[in-house]
């Protein structure tokens, strides 16, 4: 496969579907950590990277910034999709993880309400929040859009990191 991009995009999401499927498999809270869940970036960042300094090594790095960018980006889509893909296939195929996330939403929601939020209008607004994900609890399920939504949301994040990689490289 000469593309560097595809190739090592495919390669990029094995290995964070891996990632993930050993937090799932050791500890479901694992999976749900925010800090592992962040710190899957670096694999991002680490294909990403590579393809970039490959496609600079095929095409140089004196062309056109959009061009640089293409590569790292294409990189991170393709992780990305992998990614979600996995998420949304173990939250249909466990519903425990649905419930897990809510109750860490609910506390999040009390605890604000018992720091005390200095207006009765919201926290009114936290135990009608509250009451609504309970309701989701008692039926939990994965809908695609929120899914979707945040692969989205990350592609903006993603565009602005493989952004910063194609900047190193030109001044490399």
């Amino acid at each position: 496969m000469q593309a560097p991009g595809v190739r090592l995009g495919i390669l990029g999401g094995v290995a964070v579907v891996f990632y993930f499927a050993i937090l799932y498999f050791s500890n479901k809270a694992l999976f749900l950590n925010p800090g592992l869940q962040w710190g899957a970036l670096v694999i991002y960042l680490v294909f990403m990277y590579q393809a970039a300094v490959e496609d600079c090594k095929l095409h140089g790095a004196e062309r056109d910034f959009r061009e640089l960018v293409r590569t790292p980006f294409l990189v991170f889509l393709l992780i990305n999709f992998a990614y979600y893909l996995f998420f949304y296939a173990l939250h249909l195929a466990d519903k425990s993880l649905i419930v897990m996330e809510l109750d860490a939403n609910i506390q999040m929601l009390q605890a604000q309400i018992k720091a005390g939020t200095g207006d009765p209008v919201e926290a009114n607004n936290l135990r009608l929040q509250i009451a609504d994900l309970e309701k989701i609890k008692a039926a939990p399920n994965q809908p695609l859009g929120p899914v979707l939504m945040q692969m989205a949301q990350g592609a903006i994040g993603g565009f602005g990191l493989a952004a910063v990689i194609a900047a190193i490289l030109r001044r490399a």
